[in-house]
């Protein structure tokens, strides 16, 4: 018979039996983690063993900036016209003791010279006659504006045909024209600096090239195209080569 139970207490709780059910879910949870940390695992795998995916490139660009270095001598290039002229005309007969313009001023002559083109030329145009040579010598007169202030010496030199004049013509642009002539001892202007600075400016007339190379007196800075300068050449340039062409 069990004794008499003690005095003041009661018996101890019994066990739940709920503590049973949690073990399945521990384990279907520990699945669960095993299974997410192997579908991990192979994702890091898998990456590493892929190569890496090519780098995108873009098309370069390169810009390049030329300054802009005007020559000493100041090169033009006249666009020639279509209109041609038969041969004959003399142009000593042209390069007059005073030529006097469209504008109404009057030059005057202080030297001329007859001259072969080969010597005339300066390096890159006697490049230039090797291939296209003259036919005859080359006509040349200076001469000093109103003020005789500003001298222009002209140039004219005949060539085979209207093709080999352009050519001749287009050889400006690589700075290839006759040597500058200055003016002669009784003309009494005064001789220039040497080397000075010019403008030469160039036409052609069918079979002839015209050239005017204009400097100031003192040998200075010839300024741009909107100077005294470039439009002397200009307009003593365009009297000769008028008169060139309304000579035959």
């Amino acid at each position: 018979m069990p004794g008499p139970p003690m005095p003041g207490g009661f018996p101890p709780p019994p066990r739940r039996g709920g503590g049973g059910a949690a073990v399945p879910l521990l384990i279907v949870g520990g699945m669960v983690l095993l299974v997410l940390i192997g579908v991990g695992a192979f994702v890091l795998l898998s990456g590493d063993d892929d190569d890496d995916p090519p780098a995108i490139t873009f098309p370069s660009s390169r810009s390049t900036y030329t300054p802009y270095t005007p020559p000493s001598t100041g090169t033009s290039i006249e666009p020639s016209p279509s209109t041609s002229i038969g041969g004959g005309s003399d142009p000593t007969s042209l390069l007059s003791a005073t030529v006097r313009t469209a504008k109404g001023n009057t030059f005057t002559r202080a030297g001329t010279r007859t001259e072969s083109c080969i010597t005339r030329a300066n390096t890159k145009l006697l490049s230039r006659l090797r291939t296209d040579p003259c036919v005859g010598s080359m006509y040349s007169a200076v001469y000093a504006n109103p003020s005789r202030t500003i001298i222009t010496s002209i140039s004219i030199a005949k060539f085979s045909s209207p093709s080999a004049a352009s050519r001749i013509g287009n050889a400006t642009d690589a700075q290839g024209w006759p040597k500058l002539l200055t003016p002669s001892d009784a003309s009494g202007l005064p001789q220039p600096r040497a080397n000075p600075a010019y403008w030469t400016r160039t036409w052609t007339r069918g079979s002839n090239v015209i050239y005017a190379q204009s400097y100031w007196t003192h040998g200075g800075a010839t300024g741009g195209r909107t100077g005294s300068v470039f439009a002397t050449a200009g307009e003593l340039g365009v009297e000769i080569t008028n008169t060139l062409l309304w000579s035959n």
